[in-house]
């Protein structure tokens, strides 16, 4: 929008409403740098309230810290994948920021290393979840499912938090739930039998559906796809026999 003229390029620069909500991702998120993250936050003017950054992986605890530091009003941060940041340095900041009259809501860790049981507990301390005991997290939110790849939640969801304890391995990650109808009934204390991380349960990277029991490929990618979702890519007038036994290689 900048470019379009001297008048609106001014314009975007010097209103802090249009920089409230700042979102990077791919392709974006391999170029930004910390200084420039920071430029971009500044337009905010110390309003920014949302911070998605996915994938940066130029983006330091330094970086972030600054960010921090100058942009009060944040409520909703994403760090999904953003491999040079350390959960350590993290919470830190997140303990100091929270001093302030507002604090962080609605946090994405996903993708990030070394998270303990310890970090769990204080970043939910920090963002203020009373979490029932008794019933899993799923149970009071809306199901997420890992649709078209997308392997991190947005900050726009109902979850606090986006990791949580995954009911097979009992470590911290990302947990999906299924959309096959045939797993919708199929519980155990209140939770879906393949609710799991993706270590845990593969899903097919279109739909999300877990391939437990169902028929799927692997492409050429090496991402699986179920068979239905493989039909959908192919021309209507093509027809597998029930007996055939087909190997496809999807590529892009």
């Amino acid at each position: 929008m900048e470019q379009v003229c001297r008048s609106l390029c001014c314009v975007v620069q010097n209103d802090p409403l249009i920089w409230r909500n700042i979102k990077i991702d791919h392709p974006l998120s391999d170029k930004i740098t910390d200084e420039a993250l920071l430029q971009l936050a500044n337009r905010a003017k110390g309003q920014l309230c949302c911070l998605s950054l996915v994938e940066c992986l130029k983006i330091t605890d330094g970086g972030l810290k600054n960010v921090l530091e100058r942009n009060k009003r944040l409520t909703k941060l994403s760090v999904a994948g953003c491999m040079k940041l350390s959960i350590e340095e993290l919470v830190s900041n997140l303990k100091v920021f929270n001093k302030r009259d507002t604090w962080i809501k609605c946090l994405r860790i996903g993708g990030l290393f070394g998270i303990t049981n310890l970090h769990y507990e204080d970043l939910k301390l920090l963002l203020g979840v009373m979490e029932n005991t008794t019933q899993p997290p799923s149970v009071h939110h809306n199901p997420r499912f890992y649709q078209g790849g997308q392997l991190y939640l947005s900050v726009d969801d109902d979850w606090a938090i986006d990791i949580e304890m995954c009911p097979k391995c009992q470590q911290l990650r990302l947990v999906y739930d299924c959309p096959a109808e045939s797993c919708q009934g199929t519980t155990h204390q209140g939770t879906q039998m393949c609710r799991a991380c993706t270590f845990c349960n593969s899903r097919c990277k279109s739909c999300g559906c877990c391939l437990s029991n169902c028929d799927y490929e692997e492409t050429f990618c090496l991402e699986n796809r179920c068979l239905d979702c493989i039909q959908k890519f192919l021309p209507k007038h093509r027809f597998f026999h029930p007996q055939a036994s087909c190997h496809f290689f999807l590529c892009g």
